[in-house]
């Protein structure tokens, strides 16, 4: 994405595989649900990749899951932090220093993904507009947030972040675009998600 408009940086959090997922503790065991975690990882990685983000920064204090992220040609940024928003500050710091224009924070739970969803989310930000927000399914989560430049917001992911995030760019007088998204909206994070996923055929797993 390299152009007048610089480049892009996509910035992946995924928190260590031992307590990912715990709300799908009834229907998967630990292995299963590390095992998921990490195909839905690869996939928004390359996915993000696909739709032209210049490089994804994958953040994360699991060992395999900066593997996995190193083997799908993402950076693995081994996680010094404790807590969401601050592995994400250590992806901004990364995008910062690499020189990026524009940092897109995607969640690693987006299992319908595809590289459309993506450029959706940066064709909204094409003419200049410094932060894009696609919310989650219930408009109360951010399932995906783009900066331009990559300090245009504080990171306010938890409860109501979408509401969060929109009022933080309006105490900044930051131009802000809503993405409505059906793909990007849809984060696999209960049992009935993996319900709603399994019986749409969406693949695996």
């Amino acid at each position: 994405m390299t152009g007048a408009g610089g480049s892009v940086y996509a910035v992946v959090p995924v928190k260590d595989l031992r307590g990912t997922k715990s709300r799908l503790a009834p229907v998967l065991d630990p292995a299963a649900r590390a095992g998921l975690t990490l195909y839905m990882m690869g996939r928004v990685v390359s996915r993000a990749l696909e739709a032209g983000v210049d490089a994804v920064g994958v953040v994360s204090p699991d060992p395999i899951v900066l593997d996995e992220a190193l083997k799908r040609e993402a950076t693995p940024l081994a996680q010094k932090s404790r807590g969401l928003n601050p592995a994400l500050e250590e992806g901004r710091t990364w995008a910062a220093q690499s020189g990026a224009a524009a940092l897109l924070v995607l969640p690693a739970d987006l299992p319908l993904i595809e590289a459309k969803d993506v450029r959706a989310v940066l064709a909204e930000a094409a003419d200049g507009a410094p932060v894009v927000i696609s919310p989650d399914g219930a408009r109360s989560g951010t399932n995906a947030l783009l900066l331009r430049p990559p300090d245009a917001l504080p990171f306010l992911f938890g409860p109501d972040s979408f509401e969060a995030h929109l009022r933080a760019a309006r105490e900044r007088d930051a131009e802000t675009r809503v993405c409505e998204n059906g793909h990007l909206s849809f984060d696999l994070d209960t049992a009935g998600d993996l319900a709603k996923y399994r019986g749409e055929g969406a693949g695996r797993p």
